[in-house]
């Protein structure tokens, strides 16, 4: 019926937007201190909020077989419970009076953001690239025909495109799936740039695991049978994603 493959590539994010994402966030200041102090206005909500919040994910990853175990984590729940004093003086430092650092730390470590150029790789950036593979890739099978008009070399692309999900199923699956292809695209890419093939391999097999145990438990396979996957072309040498629907009953 359809078959889709879209090789990834990260996209260069354009100034303009990277300048807009800056001088907004710069601009962000006051909402940001005045939100912060009133969801934490005193140290009970302090401890409350962030302390108690924070040492009940830290207790799980100490080893309870580690020496002294419930020593660290006692230690770590009393630094940070008493830890209000600081955390209020570095939020008034950072977000108020006449000249708060949020601003200069944003502008000196802007440049970070420019990374966001690896998802930009599985998403796209509309205005100037058109959907990202990943969006094409659930696209065609989910039966959003808009995708269409962004389907262009190197992608590969054959059938009419399909909705393949269980009724109700396809808008609620594509940002799933979406969500799922890009959390392995980008990190297998950062392992492919390392010359990690074996961690890429890993990452790209626990991501198919999670898509078959995911989207594809939605799929229509009374009528349809679906390949949803990322892998790696050793021909292009790049990643890809991969979709592809076929009748159940081979006709």
């Amino acid at each position: 019926v359809v078959e889709y493959k879209g090789y990834y590539t990260p996209l260069e994010l354009p100034e303009q937007d990277f300048t807009e994402w800056k001088e907004t966030l710069k601009g962000e200041v006051s909402r940001i201190y005045n939100a912060l102090i009133t969801r934490i206005p005193d140290e009970t909500a302090f401890r409350n909020i962030i302390a108690e919040s924070a040492y009940e994910v830290y207790k799980d990853f100490v080893n309870p077989n580690w020496e002294d175990a419930d020593f660290i984590k006692l230690k770590y729940r009393i630094k940070l419970g008493g830890a209000y004093q600081d955390w209020k003086k570095g939020v008034d430092n950072a977000f108020s009076g006449e000249s708060p650092y949020f601003p200069s730390r944003v502008e000196s470590k802007a440049e970070k953001f420019k990374k966001v150029r690896v998802t930009l790789g599985s998403v796209g950036l509309r205005y100037k690239y058109g959907r990202g593979i990943a969006v094409k890739a659930i696209g065609v099978i989910s039966g959003w025909k808009a995708v269409a008009k962004d389907i262009k070399a190197p992608d590969e692309f054959t059938g009419s495109i399909v909705n393949v999900f269980l009724p109700g199923a396809a808008r609620f699956v594509r940002p799933q799936a979406i969500a799922i292809i890009t959390k392995g695209l980008v990190l297998a890419s950062y392992a492919q740039d390392a010359g990690l093939t074996a961690e890429r391999d890993s990452v790209i097999t626990a991501t198919n695991d999670v898509l078959a145990n995911t989207v594809l438990k939605q799929v229509d396979t009374a009528n349809y049978i679906v390949t949803l996957e990322i892998g790696f072309d050793t021909d292009t040498n790049k990643l890809f994603v991969h979709s592809k629907a076929e009748p159940a009953g081979g006709t």
